[in-house]
Formats: structure tokens, C-alpha cells, sequence
């Protein structure tokens, strides 16, 4: 269903994107997930059912697909 961006009011287009998400102490990436991506500002939406679905694979916590190592930057170090 294509709508208008809340943020800018340009059109959305139905994608599939990365989405990385912070869980307790922990990154998690979830990859091809299906979205609305704004053509002008990127802001991204989800369906009700894309959120049930992250919301149950965090909760979860079951096996990874995959795994993938990533640097860290501490900004606090002057």
C-alpha cells in the first residue's frame, strides 16, 4: 500500500531493507526485511505484522542465521 512519508509527505516505496536493532546488550541485524522507504528522507515504516514478527525473533533469542563481527568506536575517549 503506498502512502505519503510522516516526515517529509513524499511517497513511500515498498522495499526490503537491514535493519539493525539494539536488544538488551546486544546488536541484532535482520536481514530482507520487508518495508516502506521514504524516495526523499529514507525514514522507514514497518506493517503491524513485520513489527509482531521482530518483536517475536527478539523475544526468542532462538539460533542466528548467521553471524558477523563488527567494530566498536568509543566516542567517550578523548
Amino acid at each position: 500500500m503506498m502512502q505519503s512519508c510522516p516526515v517529509c509527505h513524499e511517497g513511500m516505496v515498498a522495499t526490503r531493507i537491514r535493519h539493525v536493532q539494539t536488544w538488551e546488550d546486544r546488536v541484532v541485524v535482520f536481514e530482507n526485511v520487508p518495508a516502506e522507504v521514504c524516495r526523499r528522507c529514507g525514514e522507514i515504516l514497518f506493517t503491524g505484522p513485520i513489527v509482531d514478527r521482530l518483536n517475536q525473533v527478539l523475544w526468542s533469542m532462538g539460533p542466528a542465521t548467521s553471524t558477523m563481527e563488527v567494530p566498536v568506536y568509543d566516542l567517550s575517549v578523548a
